[in-house]
């Protein structure tokens, strides 16, 4: 995946797809997790006067995940100059404190880093990447629109959970902001990287388009 910043082109890269492993009561109620992180999204600048940014950090524990894709790519945590947190809940944050020279959105502000230091930014004045409000899960809640080659990809953390929308789920509570967010997302997006579950696009993404159209809250 690619998109063009100021003519400059930036591989995007999902080092780490999102996971949400409800723990269910015997009734079949949510009353928690097994596992949870957000996914972990990498802009990568293909030319080195740009910064490379990531989008959301994950949840402790899987830092050395973290670090073994960023190896991949030829990068280290302190190679990333930008952090963008789609909203600060721990499960997308935890791990800001790794990249130690980037720059961190306000979304991550009550995050204490251990170097008891946090240099933030407004996610709006990050060069080329345009950030729409999407509230409902959180009330902060941002998604990030990266265009590239005719098509539109939405970061969009935990504003979008395919399975949950699916099953008539919509939020935590549910509430009209969630619905409003999501079709706003579906309607922009050839591309989704949400912040649990797998990339959706083509016809999986015409599917859930029916399915937010079909949420109500109840």
């Amino acid at each position: 995946m690619y998109y063009f910043r100021e003519g400059v082109r930036m591989k995007v890269v999902v080092l780490i797809e999102g996971v949400h492993e409800d723990k269910l009561d015997d009734e079949g109620k949510i009353i928690g997790c097994t596992e949870i992180c957000g996914a972990i999204t990498l802009l990568k600048a293909e030319n080195e006067k740009e910064e490379n940014i990531i989008v959301d950090t994950g949840n402790r524990g899987f830092e050395q995940e973290i670090i073994t894709a960023l190896k991949k790519e030829g990068l280290k945590p302190e190679d990333v100059g930008y952090v963008i947190n789609t909203h600060s809940h721990f499960d997308h944050l935890a791990n800001n404190y790794l990249f130690k020279n980037a720059k961190v959105t306000a979304s991550g502000i009550w995050f204490n880093n251990p170097d008891r230091s946090l240099d933030l930014i407004e996610p709006a004045n990050i060069p080329g990447i345009e950030i729409i409000s999407t509230p409902g899960h959180a009330p902060s809640h941002i998604s990030v629109i990266v265009k590239s080659e005719g098509k539109t990809y939405v970061i969009a953390g935990d504003a979008m959970h395919e399975r949950y929308i699916k099953e008539g789920l919509v939020g935590f509570p549910p509430n009209q902001d969630y619905i409003d967010s999501a079709k706003k997302i579906v309607d922009m997006a050839d591309v989704i990287i949400p912040g649990h579950g797998r990339v959706i696009q083509g016809n999986d993404l015409e599917e859930l388009k029916q399915a937010v159209y079909k949420m109500e809250v109840k």
